[in-house]
């Protein structure tokens, strides 16, 4: 059932009403996804059926689905067996709730997609193995003076100028390089590697978007091949010798799209934060060391994650009160979850001196995303690279003007100029 003429996300609860709330995939939603879930929330915050009234090449307009923005109840999912992610039974659920061909939906189960964020055990298992070693916190810590050369590198490249693009300048370079350095993406093919990921997370239109996984997927299977029968030892070389060809092109891809993304995106709109914040802000700049508390804090307060990848039920789960169908498509939001004040004190205030409190800004259960020690590893030293090379950092960029990502899972703008630019590396 579609939503009649003039419901809204206000007065549609999904814990009482039997109407689908209508959800819009819009400007709006991009810029700030906080309205929408303040309205569930005075809706009781339960778990709220939706249908999207606008939508992107993978998530079709008219789709059906359940939203889950308690911080309780998206724990719950996370952990809840019930909750699949098999690629091959979802996609013909979301032709079913979304009146779409069995070929479109089978178009999007192509090879970038088949990787352990879309598949179950034992199979997420076997995937996800080859890869534990490299991104355990302590694997990790030990490429700190790596990443902060690649910030310092960054950073010279606009040493002198004015203003710069954060975004473009700072935030993708210094991510894109830390990512392809840790997995071994030669350095030459990292700009036309950042394009096609823009293609692939945004909301092109389906032809464009299966030309670009086309080119990126053939880019990962040569890579792979290359790293299969030569001497490396990073970690594309570990895939290829641990996984089967096809396999290990889905996880590089996984690896590689979400590696930099969401650190580059919670660079950006931490610093934006900041901004809006400027005694949190002197606070971070006098004492660069309470980096990883203000990362942990903008890491709940700016989710570089806003809603999750699908998940679908296999029975009827009651979550929070709300009976969830067998075989319905569910997301979370991580960005409603980790403001919820069922959870947390004061949810909307952005403090670093917050006492750390579990967020869920890289999931959790199976799934919890593999990279996250490395992503707060970044951001801590992209932040403490900031206050020292550009104590008298602002941002430039008209708010009016500001381009925000056609994109419902990763937040972040598309530019940002900010100034003054950086001091040159000998003169700090």
């Amino acid at each position: 059932m579609t939503p009649s003429t003039g419901d809204s996300i206000e007065d549609c609860p999904g814990n009482t009403s039997s109407r689908a709330c209508p959800f819009a995939l819009d400007q709006d939603f991009y810029t700030d996804p906080h309205p929408t879930y303040r309205a569930i929330k005075r809706n009781g915050n339960k778990p709220t059926e939706i249908v999207l009234e606008t939508g992107m090449a993978y998530l079709p307009p008219g789709l059906r689905a359940w939203l889950v923005t308690s911080y309780e109840d998206v724990e719950h999912v996370l952990r809840d067996e019930r909750f699949r992610k098999d690629i091959t039974e979802a996609m013909p659920l979301f032709a079913a709730h979304s009146g779409q061909s069995g070929t479109e939906g089978r178009a999007r189960s192509s090879l970038l997609y088949d990787n352990m964020a879309n598949n179950d055990p034992p199979k997420h298992t076997r995937l996800r193995k080859p890869l534990n070693a490299n991104f355990t916190a302590r694997a990790v810590s030990g490429k700190r003076q790596d990443i902060l050369r690649a910030a310092t590198d960054t950073l010279d490249t606009v040493a002198g100028r004015e203003t710069f693009d954060l975004v473009q300048d700072y935030a993708f370079p210094f991510s894109i390089a830390v990512i392809c350095d840790t997995l071994g993406v030669p350095r030459q093919d990292r700009t036309v590697f950042n394009s096609w990921v823009q293609t692939i997370t945004g909301a092109a239109d389906p032809e464009t978007l299966k030309r670009d996984a086309d080119l990126m997927a053939a880019y990962l299977r040569d890579l792979i091949e290359l790293k299969r029968t030569g001497t490396d030892e990073d970690v594309l070389a570990r895939l290829a010798q641990s996984l089967e060809p096809a396999e290990a092109v889905a996880q590089a891809y996984a690896l590689l799209a979400a590696g930099y993304e969401t650190t580059a995106n919670l660079i950006v709109t931490g610093v934006l934060t900041l901004e809006d914040h400027p005694e949190q802000k002197q606070r971070l700049w006098a004492d660069p060391s309470l980096a990883p508390r203000a990362v942990e804090e903008m890491l709940r307060h700016q989710s570089p994650f806003n809603l999750s990848l699908y998940r679908y039920t296999t029975d009827t789960v009651e979550v929070g009160g709300v009976k969830i169908p067998a075989g319905s498509i569910v997301f979370l939001s991580f960005a409603a979850a980790n403001r919820d004040d069922g959870r947390f004190h004061d949810p909307d205030t952005f403090d670093i001196g917050r006492s750390r409190r579990e967020n869920l800004a890289f999931g959790g259960g199976i799934h919890n995303c593999i990279g996250k020690h490395l992503a707060r590893l970044e951001a801590e030293i992209a932040f403490e690279a900031l206050a020292r090379r550009c104590p008298e950092l602002s941002v430039r960029t008209p708010r009016d003007r500001f381009d925000w990502k056609a994109s419902p899972t990763f937040r972040g703008l598309r530019s940002l100029v900010v100034g003054p630019g950086p001091a040159a590396a000998d003169a700090v």
